[in-house]
């Protein structure tokens, strides 16, 4: 069974590559088609859900395999619930320079409530032969430090501190984040879908 995972995104890629490994599948990546090269969808839902939907149908359709996308995000409540669904898209600049960001407009605000976050992470998987699709939806609060800090993961993880830790997912690493992370927990019901339907083809 191949599967599209439908992001340029190294460090999601990674992520899939890792928690998809003991399926009997085969994951395919968006550069491995010329039809898809430049190419990028519009997000234009309304929740992380839609957004997802809207991913993985609309690269599906283009190559015609089964499609795996996700739409994910953080949600500060100091900064009245920025990024939100626009995480990626509400500053230009480098993840780190988002993450100054963040840090400069919570300067003032230091008490846990101020500071909580979380991310959200939401995955569809659709099947263009049959036209429908499952979709599954995580959460992993925390709250936001107070420095930019840890090597491993991407976007915000340098600066998050999820529940029941002090330090940041760049610091707890891949291999724990990989186990306990919103993405993670979302990915896994994913999982657990595409093996039955990896048995039944």
């Amino acid at each position: 069974m191949k599967i599209l995972f439908a992001s340029q995104n190294k460090g999601k890629q990674n992520e899939a590559k890792e928690l998809f490994k003991s399926l009997d599948v085969e994951l395919a990546f968006p550069d491995a088609f010329s039809e898809l090269n430049d190419f990028d969808v519009e997000e234009t839902g309304k929740t992380f859900i839609e957004n997802a939907i809207l991913k993985a149908k609309s690269y599906s359709n283009i190559v015609n395999l089964p499609c795996i996308a996700d739409d994910s995000g953080i949600i500060i409540d100091g900064i009245d619930g920025l990024p939100g669904i626009h995480s990626n898209r509400w500053f230009n600049g480098t993840s780190d320079e988002r993450n100054a960001e963040v840090l400069k407009r919570l300067k003032n605000k230091q008490s846990s409530q101020e500071r909580s976050a979380r991310y959200l992470a939401a995955v569809c998987f659709y099947d263009p032969k049959t036209e429908e699709y499952e979709t599954f939806e995580e959460v992993q609060e925390g709250i936001i430090g107070n420095k930019i800090i840890g090597n491993a993961g991407f976007d915000y993880d340098r600066i998050f501190i999820p529940k029941g830790y002090e330090k940041t997912f760049a610091q707890l690493g891949d291999e724990l984040k990989n186990k306990m992370s919103h993405r993670a927990r979302a990915y896994e019901k994913i999982r657990l879908l595409i093996e039955v339907l990896s048995r039944e083809k």
